[in-house]
Parts: structure tokens; sequence; C-alpha cells
């Protein structure tokens, strides 16, 4: 039996026994029994790191709070695919959505607010600037993820162990978005770069930021290094194309990806592999049987929290978590592995329906219709308690249900 089942049973069961004097009944029998559906917002349904969150979000959330059914979008590649999944689903009852990209977040949030719906960034990064813009606005829940700083530190860690490794100095890095306004992969390339002047002792001849904004493939030599930047999303043709071209016409020591690197795998062939991406079963064997060497990222069931937040909104409790009026700013760093052991087992824990990193149990608690005491500091401490060792600790004070 599902566990929203058996607690609704219980509760019932101790209002009848008390059904002959007064009692106050329990937020989670009072609230309604309706199916909320939420929508979620994707860059591409066939990413690992995707699939990853759809397989937590639809096989165990769903499964676990019998009140809740997601509706996914499909691939969403631009600012009018975005805002008409938006309006479409708000048609159709959602009321919020769990955004893993954005294009324009102001226009995101409007439309919601036009709507009553809820919008919240459940795992990405956007600029102070563009938050700030829609912080104080009701519909606006808030920004889960690992914010400016661990991204820019994730792809200078990134780089630090290709320098440990002392693979040699012709660098290939797979850019990403930052040419189109992804603040995520501009800062993990911008960490990259950072690093590597700083290491070698130069200056580029052009400035880091430009070279993080490229928005075509270019390479940048010094006496000491080389570096060919290969920007854009490679899962769409004209960018991969222009990669592969690239990385055809040169030489490399290692690759390092701010994104996951796709088809560029066979292209890649040997040669050291580095990314930012999540871990997934591809990585996985990828490390046991391909090029891959680091991994720094994200693992599927660190968007529990943010469910646990829309779910409070959409239950009526929104004002009742928010920072001030103002919507929430929650820092989720990443996990890093160097070594297939190291990877195989966070691997383990963050795929493990029976060891989940993020349990029925740990969200139940900081959810109002399940504990009426549930506030905003403990949500925001569980979500914030996402580091390998803070999960191991979590598992072994409980089991996870």
């Amino acid at each position: 039996m599902k566990k929203l089942t058996a607690l609704i049973l219980a509760l019932a069961l101790c209002l009848s026994l008390a059904a002959c004097g007064p009692s106050q009944t329990p937020a989670a029998v009072t609230a309604d029994t309706r199916i909320h559906q939420l929508g979620v917002i994707v860059y591409n349904t066939g990413d690992e790191e995707v699939i990853g969150f759809r397989e937590y979000l639809q096989g165990y959330i769903e499964d676990n709070f019998e009140m809740v059914k997601f509706v996914y979008s499909d691939s969403v590649s631009s600012p009018e695919e975005e805002l008409d999944f938006i309006q479409k689903a708000c048609d159709q009852g959602v009321e919020g959505f769990l955004s893993f990209l954005t294009y324009d977040l102001k226009a995101e949030v409007a439309l919601c607010e036009k709507n009553s719906a809820y919008y919240l960034l459940a795992s990405g990064t956007v600029s102070g600037e563009d938050f700030d813009a829609v912080a104080e606005n009701p519909w606006f829940l808030g920004m889960f993820g690992p914010g400016q700083p661990f991204e820019f530190q994730a792809g200078a860690d990134m780089a630090r162990f290709f320098l440990k490794e002392k693979v040699g100095n012709r660098y290939f890095i797979l850019s990403g978005g930052g040419c189109l306004g992804n603040e995520m992969h501009y800062q993990r390339t911008l960490g990259i770069l950072d690093t590597l002047a700083n290491a070698y002792g130069v200056t580029f001849p052009l400035s880091r930021t430009e070279m993080a904004r490229t928005d075509k493939p270019i390479t940048v030599e010094t006496d000491k290094v080389s570096v060919t930047l290969a920007p854009g999303y490679i899962v769409f043709d004209e960018f991969r194309e222009a990669a592969i071209e690239a990385f055809r016409g040169g030489s490399y020591d290692a690759v390092l990806s701010v994104l996951p690197p796709e088809e560029m795998v066979p292209v890649i062939g040997k040669t050291p592999l580095g990314i930012v991406d999540s871990y997934n079963t591809r990585n996985l064997q990828l490390f046991t049987s391909g090029p891959l060497q680091f991994v720094v990222g994200k693992y599927s069931s660190m968007v529990g929290p943010a469910f646990a937040l829309m779910l409070n909104a959409v239950t009526g409790y929104g004002e009742e978590f928010r920072d001030k009026g103002k919507a929430i700013q929650v820092t989720q760093g990443f996990w890093l592995s160097e070594s297939e052991e190291d990877y195989d087992e966070k691997y383990a824990l963050s795929a493990s329906a029976a060891m989940n990193a993020y349990s029925f149990d740990d969200l139940s608690r900081v959810i109002r219709i399940f504990n009426p005491n549930a506030n905003l500091n403990e949500l925001v401490a569980l979500a914030e308690a996402c580091s390998y060792r803070a999960v191991q600790a979590r598992r072994s004070e409980r089991p996870a249900q």
C-alpha cells in the first residue's frame, strides 16, 4: 500500500477513536484530496540527467505522493516553445511548474502569474539580476541549484584534475550554451579558463568572457597552452557538426565538457574526457569502457526538496515558505568523482530506490499537509544537506521509506 494511503488511514483511525471528545483535525486530513498537476519543463527528453529526474519524479514521487501527477514538456529549445507549453499546460489544469531551463525568466513568471500558476527553477542557475527582477512576485517560488560560485567551481575542479594528471597542454572545451544565455554553462567555462590561465601563468589573447561567450568554434593559443572552444547545444545538428569539424581539425590531450557530450563520444575516441553532467547509467558505462576520467554533477533525487516547496505552494502554504516575502534561493552543490570506483559508490546511492538520497520520509517532514510544524528553515536545511557525506549520514540515521 502506498505511504500516503497508509498515513491517511492511520489518521482516520485516530480520529474515530477520539470522536467522543474534542479534537483538532491534522493538516494531512483536512487537506483537499484532489490531484495536483505539476508541469515539468525540460530541455531534452533524451538527456540522461533529464531521464534521471523523470524516473525519480514519476517513478518515486508519484508512487509515494498520490495527490500529485507530473505533466512533462517535450524537448524545449526556444523561448516560444517554453511559453507555449506553459500556456497549454495551464489550460489543462496544471497549477505549478518545476523548470530545468529558462530562456526569459521574467516572461515565464509573468505568464504563470496570468494563469495563477507557480514557477520554480527546480535545478538551475540564473544571474542575480534576473532573479531579483521576479523575486517579489508571489507566483515565483525560487531557485534550487549550485548557483554561480559552485558552477564556476565545477569547471575549475575539472580543469585542475587534468592539470594534476599532466595529460598535456592542448585542451578542447565543449562550452555549451554560454553564448545563448545559459548562465550555468557560462560559469563552468569561465572556471575552466580561469584555472588554466592561472596554472600556466598566461593571459589569453581574448578575454575569458569573450571566449566563454563565443558562438562559433575558436582556438586561442599562447606559448604554453592551446584552448579550442566549441559552443552550443550539441544535441542540435548545427552545433554538433561544427564541434566535430573543430575536433577533427586539431590534436588534443583532453576534452572538457560543460554539458553531456552526447554524440561527440565516438568522435572523441580515447581522448581523456571530463564532464559536468550527472550521475547516470551512460556515464557509468563511459567510466567502465570509455574515455571518461572525471565527473562532477547532480543526482536525480536532488530535486526532491524543490518538489516539496512546490507541493507546499499548491496546497495553500506558499506564503509560509518565502523569505521575508521573497522567493528563495537554495544552494545545492555537486558530487565529484575522479575514479570508476568512487563513481560506482555514488551512483548506487543516487539511483537506489531502497536507499534514496531524498526519501518520502525526508520530504514529508518539510511538507505542511504531512507535518503541521514544517517550516522554511527546515526545508532549506534538508535541501542543502545534499553532499554525499550528508546523504550517507541521513540514510544511516533511519531507513529510506
